[in-house]
């Protein structure tokens, strides 16, 4: 019986590491931009706040003026310099026209008539 504890206990902390080494594993292989790390189910939801602006102007100070977010189960890219913002709307124009539209704004109907989207 006391052989049968341990042995669970080394299953549980081997399951454990191999969990964490494929995690870290994942999040390295990305090409993705720097951004806080997401809680499991609600992202970077609880960093934004009350005043989400002066949240992201924190964070941008701490990540640089692009920044992956994750929204729930979206993942965002923000990007909060003007001249980045501008080479993205006009020179990388092709790589964002094929870009997902969020449901809450196709229920809105501000897909039709809005700039960003």
């Amino acid at each position: 019986m006391e052989y049968l504890n341990i042995l669970i206990g080394l299953l549980f902390v081997w399951i454990l590491m191999r969990g964490v080494i494929l995690i870290s594993l994942r999040r390295r292989t990305k090409r993705v931009a720097p951004g806080p790390f997401p809680l499991p189910i609600i992202g970077n939801l609880h960093l934004l706040g009350h005043k989400p602006h002066i949240s992201l102007t924190q964070l941008a100070k701490k990540y640089g003026p692009i920044m992956n977010l994750k929204l729930g189960q979206i993942n965002a890219v923000v990007i909060s310099s003007s001249v980045l913002a501008k080479e993205v709307m006009q020179k990388q124009d092709l790589a964002f026209s094929n870009r997902f539209v969020i449901d809450a704004i196709r229920a809105c109907n501000h897909n039709d008539f809005s700039v960003i989207w």
